[in-house]
């Protein structure tokens, strides 16, 4: 029966056994592990992103610090540049809540004035006793008057540190 092993040599191989290259299930290891190598490479990179913004939000280098100073210059805002109301709490001197407030940068600008960054409360949320001295706050409703002790929430003192053009005295304006 020679003829009956050349007749098995030459048959097709079967499709449900597996080959030498081929995992249990019959799918080639290399093509599995390509299909999973862009979608380790995207997860790594959203791991790394995810953990540096983290850790340099949590730097205190960036945050405002007591004694920073946010200075309005008289008329050195455009009109109408920044539309924005800045919700603030007016506390007493002993830090008691009293009324809210906002602030408008136009109006602050208008005049001039000043914010000085007093202290930080960490409860219940992130917030800077910062005073105000200067001209009105806001020309409707809600002025926090001409010098006043606010409660302003972190994001909202950088807002108005950058439309006063940043931290500090010294000479600033907005680049055109």
């Amino acid at each position: 029966m020679p003829w009956l092993k050349a007749k098995d040599a030459m048959r097709r191989p079967n499709q449900h056994e597996p080959t030498r290259n081929s995992s249990p299930n019959g799918t080639p290891e290399r093509t599995s592990l390509a299909a999973w190598l862009p979608v380790l490479a995207a997860m790594a990179i959203m791991v790394t992103g995810c953990l540096s913004t983290f850790l340099v939000l949590q730097l205190d280098e960036f945050r405002p610090k007591v004694g920073d100073i946010v200075a309005f210059k008289p008329g050195s805002a455009d009109v109408d540049m920044w539309q924005m109301t800045i919700p603030a709490t007016l506390v007493s001197t002993q830090g008691s809540p009293l009324a809210a407030c906002s602030l408008d940068p136009n109006v602050m600008a208008d005049k001039g004035g000043s914010l000085i960054v007093e202290g930080l409360e960490d409860t219940p949320a992130v917030e800077y006793r910062v005073h105000w001295a200067g001209s009105e706050t806001n020309q409707t409703t809600g002025n926090c008057g001409k010098s006043a002790d606010l409660l302003v929430s972190r994001t909202d003192l950088q807002r108005l540190a950058n439309a006063a053009g940043g931290f500090g005295v010294e000479n600033k304006g907005i680049v055109r």
